[in-house]
Formats: C-alpha cells, sequence, structure tokens
C-alpha cells in the first residue's frame, strides 16, 4: 500500500469527525435551550396551579367569614324584629343562632355610652371557656368598639397569644337601646379554609397593614416569583391581607423535570418537544382559564345577596344611577317598584329565622318569575324588601304590581300570627318617571318608597302606583 493510498482516507476521516463533533455540539446546544425553555414552562405552570390553588383557599376564608358575619345579620334581624329582650332570650337566641358557626367565640350585647367592664353589657361565651373574662387585652378592644358610638359598624382585629381575634358589631346601625358585637377566632377559620395549605411548602401571613401581623407561617427557601395577595375588605373598617408564598421546594414537588429527559435524549426525541409544548401550553391555557372563570364567580358573589341570589343592594344602587342616565338620554320612561312583605316581623318571631328566610327564598323565586324583560333589574335590599328597575315603561307596568300581589297570594303560604285568612301577602309602590332633570336615583326612589308605604298603611296586600304625564307616544310594558 502506498503513501498516496492512505492519505484520502486518513483526511476523510478528519473530516467526518470534525462534523461529528459540530453535529454533537450542536445538538448539545439546541437540546439545552430547549430544557431551558421547558424549564420555564414547567415552572411557571407550576407557579400559575400555585396561583389557583391560593385563589380557592382564598375564597374558601371568606367565605367562612362571610357566614359568620350573616350569623351576626341573623341575630341582629332577630333581635329587631321583638320588642324586648331579656338576658336569658338573649343568650338563648345566641347559642340557637350563632353556635352553629365554629369560627364565633362569643355574642356581646353593648349598650350605647358604657364600660364593658361593667355589668351592663351580656356575653355569652360559644367556646370552651370565656377569653373576654381572661384576656385583658380582648376587654380593651371591646371598650374601643364600645366607645364608637358614632359609627354605624365598626370592627377591630387583635392578636392575643399569637391567636388571632376579629371583633365586628353590626352593621345596620346602633338601635336606640346599644348594638350587638361578636368575636370571631380567625385561627379557627384559618385552620378549616386553608388546611391543605398549612401542611404545605407554603408561606402564609395574615395581616392587618403593613405592620400588625395576625398570623404567620414561615418558611425557608421562598420562590420570589410565587408571590400571591389577596385582600379581603368583609370587615367594616379592616382590611384583611392574605400573602402567600411559594417555596423552591413546592414548586419543585409540582415540577415534572420532563425536560431533562429532551436534554439527554437530544435531536433523537425532538419530534417529541412538539407535542409535550402543546400539552403543556393547553394545561397552562385551562389553569388561566380556571382562575379567570374563579376571579369571575368571586366578583360576582360580591354583588348577589347570599341568601336570595339576588342583585344586593350596592349593586341596585349602581344599576339604578346608570338607567337615570339612560333613560334621560335616550328620553324613555323609567319605572322603579318596592315590594315588602307584609308583616315580616311577626312571621319572623312565630316561626323563626330559618322558616323566615325560606319565605324569603320562596317570594324572592316567585318575584324572579315575574319578570321576564332583557334588562329589568330584580333586587333584595334588605331583609324583607325587594326592588325592581324597569327601563323604557310608563304608567302601564301596574299590570307587572297585580301580576306580582297575585302570585305571591297563589304561594298560598299560612302565617297564622295574622288574624282573618293568615296568608302572606305583600305591598307594592309603583313609581314611573318621565326622562328630564328631575329624573334622578334618589327622587325615583323615594316616590316609589311613598307608594310603598301609602300601600302598607292601607293594610297591605295592594300596589300603590304613580305615574308622571307624558306628552309622548307610550311604551307598552309586555305581559
Amino acid at each position: 500500500m502506498s503513501v498516496t493510498d492512505v492519505m484520502p482516507t486518513s483526511v476523510e476521516t478528519k473530516k467526518r469527525f470534525d462534523i461529528a463533533i459540530l453535529f454533537a455540539v450542536c445538538g448539545i446546544l439546541f437540546s439545552l435551550l430547549i430544557f431551558l425553555f421547558m424549564f420555564k414552562q414547567e415552572r411557571d405552570v407550576a407557579i400559575q396551579e400555585f396561583n389557583v390553588k391560593t385563589a380557592q383557599d382564598s375564597a374558601l376564608f371568606q367565605q367562612q367569614l362571610t357566614q359568620s358575619l350573616y350569623s351576626l345579620d341573623s341575630l341582629q334581624a332577630y333581635f329587631y324584629s321583638v320588642d324586648s329582650a331579656s338576658a336569658e332570650n338573649f343568650s338563648a337566641a345566641a347559642k340557637r343562632i350563632a353556635s352553629r358557626n365554629k369560627a364565633i367565640n362569643s355574642v356581646i350585647w353593648l349598650p350605647n355610652a358604657m364600660d364593658v367592664n361593667k355589668d351592663a353589657a351580656i356575653t355569652v361565651s360559644l367556646g370552651k371557656e370565656d377569653i373576654l373574662k381572661t384576656e385583658p387585652q380582648l376587654q380593651s378592644a371591646l371598650n374601643e368598639i364600645a366607645k364608637s358610638v358614632s359609627s354605624p359598624s365598626s370592627s377591630l382585629a387583635v392578636l392575643v397569644d399569637q391567636k388571632p381575634y376579629a371583633f365586628v358589631s353590626s352593621k345596620d346601625g346602633l338601635s336606640p337601646e346599644g348594638r350587638l358585637v361578636v368575636l370571631i377566632d380567625l385561627e379557627s377559620i384559618i385552620q378549616s379554609s386553608l388546611l391543605n395549605i398549612l401542611v404545605s411548602e407554603i408561606a402564609i401571613d395574615l395581616s392587618v397593614d403593613s405592620n400588625t401581623t395576625l398570623f404567620s407561617i414561615e418558611k425557608n427557601d421562598l420562590a420570589n416569583d410565587a408571590i400571591v395577595f389577596h385582600e379581603i375588605d368583609l370587615l367594616p373598617d379592616t382590611a384583611l391581607k392574605l400573602q402567600f408564598i411559594a417555596t423552591e421546594a413546592y414548586l419543585s414537588e409540582k415540577m415534572s423535570y420532563t425536560s431533562a429527559l429532551f436534554l439527554l435524549t437530544g435531536l433523537l426525541l425532538s419530534f417529541l418537544i412538539a407535542s409535550y409544548l402543546r400539552r403543556i401550553g393547553q394545561h397552562l391555557n385551562s389553569l388561566k382559564s380556571e382562575h379567570a372563570e374563579l376571579t369571575e364567580r368571586i366578583t360576582e358573589t360580591s354583588s348577589n345577596d347570599p341568601l336570595t341570589g339576588l342583585v344586593n343592594r350596592l349593586h341596585f344602587d349602581e344599576a339604578l344611577a346608570i338607567e337615570c342616565g339612560r333613560a334621560v338620554r335616550d328620553f324613555s320612561p323609567l319605572t322603579m317598584i318596592l315590594i315588602r312583605i307584609d308583616d315580616f316581623n311577626p312571621y319572623s318571631e312565630r316561626y323563626g329565622i330559618e322558616a323566615a328566610d325560606d319565605l324569603l327564598l320562596q317570594v324572592s323565586g316567585a318575584l324572579k318569575s315575574c319578570v321576564g324583560r332583557p334588562g329589568d333589574m330584580i333586587a333584595h335590599l334588605d331583609h324583607n324588601l325587594f326592588g325592581f328597575i324597569l327601563p323604557s315603561t310608563n304608567e302601564l307596568v301596574v299590570q307587572l304590581a297585580k301580576r306580582c300581589c297575585s302570585t305571591i297570594r297563589e304561594l298560598d303560604l299560612p302565617n297564622e300570627s295574622l288574624k282573618g285568612e293568615g296568608k302572606v301577602a305583600i305591598s307594592v309602590g309603583v313609581a314611573t318617571l318621565q326622562p328630564s332633570s328631575l329624573l334622578t336615583a334618589e327622587r325615583l326612589f323615594e316616590v316609589a318608597n311613598d307608594q310603598l308605604q301609602t300601600a302598607i298603611n292601607e293594610g297591605g296586600d295592594r300596589y300603590v302606583a304613580f305615574a308622571e304625564n307624558s306628552v309622548e307616544p307610550s311604551v307598552t310594558y309586555s305581559v
């Protein structure tokens, strides 16, 4: 074999060797880029799952806190419905209504302009021990609530022996005698609503401002890109802030590290990358949609009445102001109907709070069935008052008021607290105003309320209507 025969083979071998190295380097670099990209995608998915989980648990915390506040509303509604209440009646009613909520530690009847250290206050302890007697810090906080006589409602969060509590007073204002106050054990709500997070590698902080921490669980090696804040403004004058921070261990546990396989297999498994990324993308979009749906559901809950599911007073007032402006702009009449259940307080006293709530549900369902036009709104304004907003209507809307009265009569609900037939009925006030500078939310509500009071004064179970004269052709309410 000559030298000339060997040289081409050596050059070709070196050339093939250089191409293999270049191909290997390119494959390693490409696999490394794919690995880094997929690692970030998996981390984003883990963070998004963390956001969804904390949003769900935060919503559960708000729901249980709302149930505690609803027990306060139920107590207040009960005492508004009776002429007077002794200490024994107060204690019995408080234990019957509030004891169903384990987060309520104590219920206090707080007379106006008094020192809670005196015997004038009535305290019903629902916990294992009466901590109001053993904790001076709670007594001091209750004194602050007692001194806020000019405020219709108030709340105060305190930390006692590393346990968070909150005093909340009745939201519908002071009665001539005093107000109701409940002591809520926030740690009990945290333990029941955030149980899954408490056992996870997640740091939690519950505070009322930047300087006051009520509850905290600290963890090491926190992830700076997985921090979630939720502000809870259910308590009057007190905004609770929930902060969740995931640890690197929590995110690592949620990540699959499938990207490492791609780093090892390189270009041989490159066709799997597209399907994997597609699956990751779909999963990420699904989590984002779930998070958006949950956020929308929380927003919807904040604008609806928790008992009847109808629009609440706050959203009703906002919609009324908008509809008044639209009616003037479109030059169309606007009607409001106010409906109050006749003799509701005697009914509540005769049958109890739960039966009164069932009555509200039946009446709200019946009234809702009476309204069929898109754009019409029905709301639950207070414990036995309902309201309709009916755009583009005129004096013929009394057909709807008449149908509402007859629909409630057809329910044939007994009310043994009344004489005569003893059936549940309603009083209806109707007000229709023409578009002008005088068409305002305040005036429309005032006129409708005047008609309602007239219907009540005339014995109830009827409607009274008022309609301004119009020089334009009528717009008939469709029945």
